[in-house]
């Protein structure tokens, strides 16, 4: 029986969430073009969630909408785009 393919295998530990209580203060958060951004995949949210290869890369915010941010994230040589919702990105710490 050959094995799944999917964009979700061999991530069973990136993709899962501690038991612990979640607020939506990452609602409150404003973001800027040019802001940079860790991408931490909210597992809980299938909707807009990055391919798990760019969990922790650091990206730039190319565009901000009114749910979702087009994040620029570098991988590798390429450019990639990511457009996702906001749960799926935090701000860098400086």
């Amino acid at each position: 029986m050959p094995s799944s393919h999917g964009t979700r295998r061999k991530s069973r530990s990136i993709l899962t969430k501690p038991n612990k209580v979640t607020g939506v203060s990452y609602l409150l958060i404003e973001y800027k073009p040019g802001d940079k951004v860790v991408v931490d995949i909210d597992p809980s949210e299938h909707t807009t969630m990055p391919h798990r290869r760019f969990q922790g890369k650091v990206g730039i915010v190319e565009q901000v909408g009114r749910r979702t941010l087009k994040v620029m994230v570098k991988f590798g040589s390429k450019s990639k785009y990511l457009q996702t919702k906001f749960n799926h990105i935090r701000p860098i710490k400086v």
